[in-house]
């Protein structure tokens, strides 16, 4: 295993050597590059659109504004879960556990969740949120959705 990582290693030389590609003044790709991102306000203003871009409420006004066919969906999820109708993991492992599920200990760190990086998947994930509400189950967790695709 120790080899392996050893193999992963940049040498000193092969590091010299990108330094010196990314910072000659007359290498043309990265002058594009450069102008490129200049032109859009440098790294600190992009990851803030981006940041910005991602924000559940400005996600929700996307998706009003292309007339999306899930914006009703997601207005129902969060109705949903703004009403507590969905199952709390404590509650589920006391349904599973009984009585024992108080006493134990469980590393929350690891806990499951859900991200939706394709909305392809979106009409199934409503169904299972009806099915979790119906049949009292649970539902992984879904942080601020995680959905933020880009444009």
């Amino acid at each position: 295993m120790n080899d392996l990582r050893e193999r992963l290693k940049i040498s000193e030389e092969r590091l010299k050597e990108v330094n010196e590609f990314i910072l000659d003044l007359n290498n043309d790709l990265i002058n594009k590059l450069i102008e490129i991102v200049e032109k859009y306000g440098g790294p600190e203003e992009i990851n803030r659109k981006a940041n910005e871009a991602c924000k559940l409420k400005n996600l929700f006004a996307r998706l009003k504004e292309e007339k999306s066919p899930y914006l009703a969906d997601l207005e129902w999820l969060t109705e949903k879960r703004d009403l507590g109708a969905f199952v709390k993991l404590s509650d589920n492992r006391k349904k599973i556990l009984g009585d024992a599920a108080e006493s134990m200990s469980f590393n929350e760190e690891k806990a499951v969740t859900l991200e939706i990086s394709a909305l392809n998947f979106f009409p199934w994930l409503i169904l299972q949120a009806k099915q979790a509400i119906e049949k009292k189950e649970c539902l992984p967790g879904l942080l601020e959705y995680a959905i933020c695709w880009s444009r």
